[in-house]
């Protein structure tokens, strides 16, 4: 696989968090360092992107054939929804 280059603007956090990487030997360079912590949520994001793309194919599928279902019993959802706002109003 090939390399392309890309410019990027991070957070002082992350930009101190690099330059400790290089300092203590965990990279050789920013650009390594960068790399090693983007391939260490790599397998996060990707999931996410993984169940995005379904949410999507799903939505798409039901807006040119119609929901699914028709008459579903929504009262247990409608009163964990008026639980859960009672209990963040209490907050």
């Amino acid at each position: 696989m090939g390399s392309k280059t890309i410019t990027i603007e991070v957070s002082e956090e992350l930009a101190r968090l690099i330059e400790k990487m290089i300092q203590l030997g965990i990279a050789k360079s920013k650009n390594e360092a960068v790399n090693m912590l983007i391939e260490s949520g790599r397998s996060e994001v990707e999931e996410k992107i993984r169940k995005q793309e379904e949410v999507l194919k799903l939505v798409d599928e039901w807006v040119k054939e119609g929901f699914p279902y028709r008459h579903l019993d929504m009262s247990d959802l409608r009163q964990e929804r008026t639980e859960k706002s009672v209990i963040n109003s209490d907050r």
